[in-house]
């Protein structure tokens, strides 16, 4: 028996057109290596990924309903994740004490995010295996806000 996608992601230019497909946790722990060792040449050190789940119904048009952005910096041990659907945009809960505008790259696009949002990496890993498991659904082991 064939294991069936759980998930698409895109954090690399050649992922625009074709995004690399998850399966398994350790897709998941594969694509956020990835990005611990992608170095963005514009400046900032934190890369994403945009992440979503094929198990989840798509919109009119084939669009998805969701999104899911993981985020790392090798540098720091820190990442981030935001999660987009239905019900608003929200941004993880980091401690006071990571920074105030963290600015990660998605491909060669810039992105500010919310002050404080950073969390560790191991909690990034966990959240985004969660995503997966549970068909897109938005992780519970982490503390959400609204983005904006």
């Amino acid at each position: 028996m064939t294991e069936s996608v759980k998930a698409e992601a895109v954090y690399l230019s050649a992922h625009c057109d074709t995004p690399v497909e998850i399966f398994t946790p350790d897709d998941v722990d594969k694509m956020i290596d990835d990005l611990i060792f992608t170095k963005s040449p514009y400046g900032p050190s934190g890369t994403l990924a945009q992440v979503f789940s094929t198990e989840r119904e798509r919109l009119e048009g084939g669009h998805f309903d969701h999104e899911l952005i993981v985020g790392v910096d090798g540098d720091t041990g820190f990442g981030v994740l935001t999660f987009m659907d239905e019900h608003g945009n929200f941004a993880t809960v980091g401690s006071p004490d990571t920074r105030e505008e963290p600015i990660y790259t998605l491909v060669r696009h810039m992105r500010e995010l919310p002050e404080h949002c950073e969390i560790p990496l191991e909690i990034v890993r966990a959240a985004a295996k969660e995503f997966i498991a549970t068909g897109g659904q938005r992780p519970t082991c982490v503390e959400w806000k609204p983005e904006w």
